[in-house]
């Protein structure tokens, strides 16, 4: 009996000292003793890489390449940066002879090349050397996928906006 009172008592006395000796490294998810300072910081850099959500219930973001803008859809489900045919013509790349292969996307197989994009700015945030594919048969479309979204600290939904925090 006395051994349990000792570790409820070591349990308390745990649970009280945490929110002091606790370290709150803010590059983490917030816990419950650091969300107030946390979310302060958030806050302030959502201000500058934030997007709505769309009437079509998407995410879209520009990035900048030079004096040329593309505009991407946001895909957490791709697992690189997809580029239709007119945005590929907008980009300064590197391309490798060879780079083509299949990949697997919801739609099923598609032959793509690859290239790698010098240099991308989303609202001034800079990636270098991004590599992206290239879809033999245009989409029309390009996707912002996780080989890019992974350049950021995080990625917040929080209802109608979408954050991304560096």
């Amino acid at each position: 009996m006395r051994q349990y009172l000792y570790f409820l008592a070591g349990m308390a006395t745990a649970i009280v000292a945490a929110p002091f000796v606790a370290p709150q490294n803010q590059r983490f998810a917030p816990t419950a003793f650091a969300a107030s300072s946390a979310a302060v910081e958030i806050d302030t850099r959502q201000k500058s890489l934030g997007t709505r959500r769309e009437d079509n219930g998407l995410f879209y973001i520009g990035g900048d390449v030079g004096q040329k803008s593309i505009r991407f859809l946001v895909d957490t489900g791709a697992s690189h940066v997809i580029l239709s045919h007119a945005d590929a013509r907008k980009v300064d790349a590197y391309t490798g002879v060879g780079d083509r292969s299949m990949v697997m996307t919801a739609g099923g197989p598609i032959a793509v090349d690859w290239i790698v994009i010098k240099e991308i700015a989303f609202e001034g945030h800079s990636i270098k050397n991004l590599k992206a594919a290239i879809p033999r048969r245009d989409v029309g479309l390009s996707l912002l996928g996780q080989n890019a979204l992974a350049q950021f600290d995080a990625v917040h939904i929080d209802g109608d906006r979408l954050t991304l925090v560096r």
